[in-house]
């Protein structure tokens, strides 16, 4: 394989840039989760039902979804200098709002829209920037650095929540200052790397890919057909929205859940079980699940489906053990849907392109997320707790059987020439 190295790759200027953009990026993944353990205190104080706090925890997606769409069009990403820092001043800003949501809750939902906001911002950005400064392991820590910062933003909220006093506000406090010590970081950033992504560049993309005949299955390598409307594949796209929205009824609905029917009155059971989740696919990421390790989109799409519905049926016979299990069995998913789905329609691209794409990915995973919170706090609100679970149960059945036949017909009809997304020594570097 021929290489190119990035002009600046090793400059000390260029790693504090990237240094601070990866970690805001996953901060600001973490922003998004800092709601979820606080969602039963919502319902307690403020009088929210299931459908109420459904709304008010898919909030962020409508701001997420319309901003990353006007990433992917628009020349956002070509001005990332000037949005990362924008998007981490939102993130702080959102989370002064939110506290003060502890008192007024009206003002949690415009709270929540900056988060899903400055989430969207950083994406693309985000994105673009660590390309350009990493080449391919900047391609692969995005994929990464969501699940990493859905993971580990979960397990701090819940242990802010559980452990320390005024959990409504909290928080909230913590993550503003982590944030504003990252956007000192990012400023310093800027001004020592003030070439990397300056307005008109474009740089080429920072590796020559590896041709190859088509591979067996179960060779382990992540295999991508060179199809030039790749990153428009339906499929992929799907098992996207598939491995983002298991996450967000993990934590968004399932301890609601878990609490609303008496399978356990702990707060802190409740979110563990329904956030083992995020935490699982966070872990898997680092033995090389979507890397060296479940490496096809059937087989993730396969492991989701079967994972919920385990969860949905532990939740119908008050089982916590078996919610658990499906959890644990989703949250590997998850990891290897996000991951492989991502590389797939990214693979090769310019840090431009990369940004674009990653931003119309993110839009349509989050997408499936957001309409699938909102549908299950529906359909709970109609059908009882678990009338409602068991309903949006079978909608995600349906789907991942749909994502699944849409990828296998895809695999049938495409041109015989593979690129591989990374090679070995890239992915394991980057697991």
């Amino acid at each position: 394989m021929t290489v190119k190295v990035a002009a600046g790759t090793g400059d000390a200027g260029t790693r504090l840039l990237a240094g601070a953009s990866g970690v805001g990026f996953i901060l600001a993944i973490c922003g998004s989760n800092a709601m979820t353990p606080l969602l039963p205190g919502y319902m307690d104080r403020h009088g929210f039902g299931p459908a109420a706090a459904a709304v008010l925890f898919a909030t962020y997606f409508v701001a997420l979804i319309v901003i990353l769409l006007i990433s992917a069009r628009g020349p956002l990403i070509r001005h990332t200098r000037k949005v990362l820092p924008i998007a981490f001043l939102t993130a702080i800003v959102g989370d002064l709002v939110e506290i003060v949501g502890a008192w007024y809750p009206l003002v949690l939902f415009p709270g929540r829209l900056m988060t899903g906001a400055s989430v969207a911002l950083s994406t693309g950005a985000a994105a673009a920037m660590m390309v350009a400064a990493r080449g391919e392991k900047g391609r692969a820590f995005m994929a990464t650095g969501s699940l990493i910062g859905a993971g580990s933003g979960l397990i701090a909220a819940i242990l802010i929540a559980v452990y320390l006093p005024w959990q409504l506000v909290t928080v909230y406090a913590i993550h503003a200052v982590a944030m504003t010590i990252c956007l000192g970081f990012l400023v310093a950033g800027l001004r020592a790397a003030p070439d990397l992504l300056a307005p008109g560049r474009d740089p080429e993309p920072v590796g020559e890919q590896e041709i190859a005949d088509v591979p067996s299955a179960h060779t382990g390598d992540l295999d991508v057909v060179v199809d030039s409307s790749r990153s428009r594949d339906p499929g992929a796209f799907l098992v996207g929205a598939l491995a983002w929205a298991i996450g967000a009824l993990a934590v968004g609905a399932m301890p609601n859940a878990i609490l609303a029917t008496g399978i356990s009155e702990s707060l802190l059971v409740a979110q563990c079980v329904g956030g083992a989740c995020l935490i699982v696919s966070m872990l898997a990421n680092f033995v090389g699940v979507g890397l060296r390790v479940i490496t096809t989109l059937p087989s993730v799409g396969l492991l989701l489906a079967f994972g919920w519905s385990i969860a949905i049926a532990g939740l119908a016979v008050g089982r916590l053990e078996v919610i658990l299990l499906g959890t644990v069995i989703g949250g590997i998913g998850q990891a290897g849907g996000y991951r492989v789905a991502l590389a797939y329609i990214t693979v090769g691209l310019t840090p431009i392109q990369q940004g674009r794409v990653a931003a119309t990915f993110s839009a349509f995973a989050y997408s499936g997320a957001g309409v699938m919170v909102v549908l299950d706090g529906i359909a709970g609100q109609l059908a009882g707790t678990i009338g409602g679970a068991v309903a949006i149960g079978v909608v995600y059945a349906v789907i991942s059987a749909i994502a699944i036949a849409l990828v296998l017909r895809r695999t049938r009809v495409a041109t015989p020439t593979v690129t591989r997304a990374a090679d070995r020594q890239t992915a394991d570097t980057t697991s």
